[in-house]
């Protein structure tokens, strides 16, 4: 009987054991289920604009998927993206979305071809979205070694921008990139504000005019002291300009506009930063160069625009660096800003978006709207245009620039996190207040 009842224990402990082990693979079945479901259940975020272009757009976020949701400039370009799992060393997914502001000319297959190869990978699949606002060319773009699937898309915008989307993905799920990407493209608006146009407008009738004609009756230097918001002077602004023949030249080979500049200021954290400038009567070609010196050290740049309107811009580092961008129909070196304000005054236009080419090479947006004097309460009497500018690459500045009836610009009111006011003043004031360049500019 005990042995009857040994076995009749065994089998039902088996028995058991096996519901148990059962339970315990449909138990990861089901954790497993949820979390694939999880992960498929997509999150994105609310519209991410950037800032005056009519373009926004969604991103993955939540659900492991960490996203600043937010624009930011980064080399002549704006770049928003999320990066999946959020927290982990290393990610295994990402999506982003890129605005260039200055494309080179290639079709959307070299396009595909470049990406391709930049990550020795293989363009799989092409094909073409149309939504209400954009055409977006795509690829999918695979390395199967590694089991990495890509999906990367394109489209060309008006202005000479471009707007790139990639979502790659190294793992088997390669449905669920494919899902993201469309989402994000389902998500775009534009709405093309053509303030970039009008910038584009103002800019092409100052090369049809040539630069020469606004510096008739100009000054050839102008000085500006720097005051702080406590009233302190401390530094200057030197900038020289001269068009062909206002210095006697006329030899053949001098260049048509020649400048310089020289911006330096003083304290625990002084730096100096010297310009020249040369380029040709339309602007069709020029040279620019700067040196900058301060506490942590010695740098510059040369900029260059060529007949073929490529601009290639050389960094002085250890290991000297060179970039090339198209040159953008809204594009100009920022030397010539008082005489694009000439130039909006002439043409009635209350405000624009251009390209600012800055002397270290940078490519930045920048909002120019002109301001009623009676409704600024810095005007004063030599005031008869006011004009805001305001940098749209994320670093808060802006500043006012206030222009008499000859339409010289007289004050400039500089707001980044500080104010600083700049005023026209004189190269004796200027060696007065800071005797160690009274030699220089006396």
């Amino acid at each position: 009987m005990a042995a009857i009842m040994d076995d009749t224990h065994g089998i039902i402990k088996h028995e058991y054991d096996k519901i148990a082990l059962l339970g315990l693979f449909a138990l990861s079945l089901l954790v497993a289920y949820l979390i694939v479901a999880f992960r498929s259940r997509l999150l994105f975020s609310d519209p991410i604009p950037l800032s005056q272009t009519g373009l926004s757009v969604s991103m993955p976020s939540g659900h492991g998927w960490q996203s600043e949701e937010q624009w930011n400039y980064q080399e002549n370009m704006f770049l928003v993206s999320s990066l999946f799992p959020r927290g982990s060393g290393r990610s295994t997914a990402w999506a982003s979305c890129r605005y260039l502001l200055s494309a080179e000319a290639a079709t959307p297959q070299m396009r595909f071809e470049q990406r391709a190869s930049a990550i020795d990978a293989v363009v799989v699949q092409t094909n073409q979205i149309e939504t209400d606002a954009l055409t977006i060319d795509w690829a999918r773009i695979d390395i199967p070694e590694l089991n990495f699937r890509m999906f990367f898309g394109t489209s060309r915008l008006p202005d000479n921008r471009q707007l790139d989307i990639e979502v790659g993905r190294i793992a088997a799920e390669a449905e669920l990139t494919e899902r993201i990407f469309k989402r994000i493209v389902e998500s775009l608006k534009f709405e093309d504000n053509r303030l970039l146009k009008a910038g584009a407008e103002i800019i092409a009738e100052m090369k049809r005019r040539g630069i020469n004609s606004f510096l008739n009756n100009q000054n050839r230097q102008v000085y500006f002291m720097i005051t702080d918001e406590t009233e302190r002077n401390i530094g200057f602004t030197m900038d020289t300009i001269i068009g062909s023949g206002m210095d006697g030249s006329t030899a053949g080979n001098q260049p048509d506009i020649r400048a310089k500049s020289q911006f330096y200021k003083r304290g625990r954290s002084s730096v100096e930063h010297i310009t020249s400038f040369q380029c040709s009567n339309n602007l069709d070609k020029f040279v620019y160069k700067s040196a900058t010196s301060e506490r942590t050290g010695r740098s510059g740049s040369e900029i260059i625009l060529d007949p073929a309107d490529i601009i290639t811009i050389r960094e002085s580092k250890t290991q000297p660096d060179e970039k090339s961008y198209q040159f953008g129909p809204a594009m100009i070196p920022d030397v010539f800003l008082d005489q694009l304000l000439m130039q909006m005054i002439d043409s009635e236009k209350k405000q624009i978006i251009i390209d600012i080419i800055e002397a270290t090479g940078k490519i930045i947006p920048a909002h120019i709207a002109a301001i009623e004097v009676t409704k600024d309460m810095d005007a004063d009497e030599e005031t008869a245009y006011i004009f805001k500018l305001e940098l749209l690459d994320g670093r808060g500045f802006s500043q006012r620039l206030y222009l008499n009836g000859q339409k010289q610009v007289f004050k400039r009111l500089a707001r980044q996190g500080k104010l600083y006011i700049l005023e026209r003043t004189s190269a004796e004031n200027i060696a007065n207040e800071f005797p160690e360049y009274a030699e220089h500019f006396l």
